[in-house]
């Protein structure tokens, strides 16, 4: 598997099932979301962040760039270094190795959608056959993205840990936990996983990019939970956003109050992560800490 998909994997869990157009702005007005974090006399930087993108990212605007030229650490979801995607990829990505898969949990409303995009896309479909649902929706996103020009290649967070290789670089989670978290869903999520890869249109796909680099994070916050079932079923969200808000939330604080760690941090992490009133941002608040949003306040 190629490490650009490898990638993907690893980041899904932050803005799934994001898309993205080949209308772009300039990356110095974008204004996407931006905290400055300060604990017990230490300062982090915190970045929402998407795991996609292009070179015309990049630079990122001035303040971030800013910052970053401060940091002393790295603070990511997952370093990728630490893992070992081939026995991930061998004990969560295949069907045959999926707790509980039931295949025929793919219905009519399945299989409706899936045949017209594998009669157009019968190479994807044959490559992705054996994967487990969840590991077939991220490689039709993947394939998605590719076709519009986006690459993990340039995901923030890739380009970051590439530019400021020399920090330390420390991470929230683990990539076998994110692993776990998507094998764990039964199979009719999983099947709807690979439901919303193909069947989301270009415009639902345009609104989350276009609302991550404007700042909208109303819009942000509103689009993920559609995405991600909605009022009425909140599993998915729970499971992929709110219950690990609070693991970074507690990593972020540890790591700030470590007397090892040197200050200031500059921390990324999916955008989907730090919008809407359970996010990141409001449990450090809850922590005690104090957090100004960049865009409206004086972040020093």
């Amino acid at each position: 598997m190629a490490t650009s998909q490898w990638r993907l994997i690893v980041s899904i869990c932050l803005l799934a099932f994001m898309g993205f157009s080949i209308q772009v702005a300039s990356a110095e007005t974008d204004k996407p979301p931006f905290y400055q974090v300060q604990w017990h006399g230490k300062t982090a930087y915190l970045l929402g962040s998407i795991h996609i993108g292009r070179a015309d990212f990049y630079p990122l605007p001035a303040q971030i760039e800013a910052a970053l030229g401060k940091a002393r650490g790295l603070v990511v979801e997952v370093d990728i270094n630490k893992a070992d995607s081939t026995a991930l990829l061998q004990q969560y990505g295949r069907a045959d190795k999926t707790k509980g898969l039931d295949w025929q949990s793919r219905d009519k409303n399945t299989l409706q959608i899936m045949a017209p995009y594998c009669a157009s896309a019968a190479n994807v479909c044959q490559l992705i056959q054996s994967f487990a649902p969840w590991l077939q929706a991220t490689q039709v996103n993947l394939m998605r993205y590719n076709a519009l020009g986006y690459s993990t290649d340039y995901g923030v967070d890739m380009q970051l840990m590439t530019r400021y290789a020399a920090l330390p670089v420390y991470q929230l989670e683990t990539a076998e936990s994110q692993f776990q978290l998507l094998a764990s869903f039964g199979s009719q999520e999983q099947w709807s996983m690979v439901r919303e890869a193909i069947s989301t249109s270009d415009d639902e796909l345009l609104s989350l990019i276009t609302a991550w680099r404007s700042g909208n994070e109303i819009g942000l916050d509103s689009i993920m939970q559609q995405q991600m079932g909605g009022e009425d079923d909140t599993q998915m969200l729970e499971k992929i956003l709110w219950q690990r808000n609070h693991v970074m939330a507690d990593g972020i604080i540890k790591l700030m109050g470590s007397a090892d760690v040197a200050a200031p941090l500059f921390v990324v992490v999916g955008a989907g992560h730090v919008v809407g009133d359970k996010s990141v941002v409001q449990l450090l608040k809850q922590a005690g800490a104090k957090v100004n949003a960049c865009w409206k306040d004086v972040c020093e």
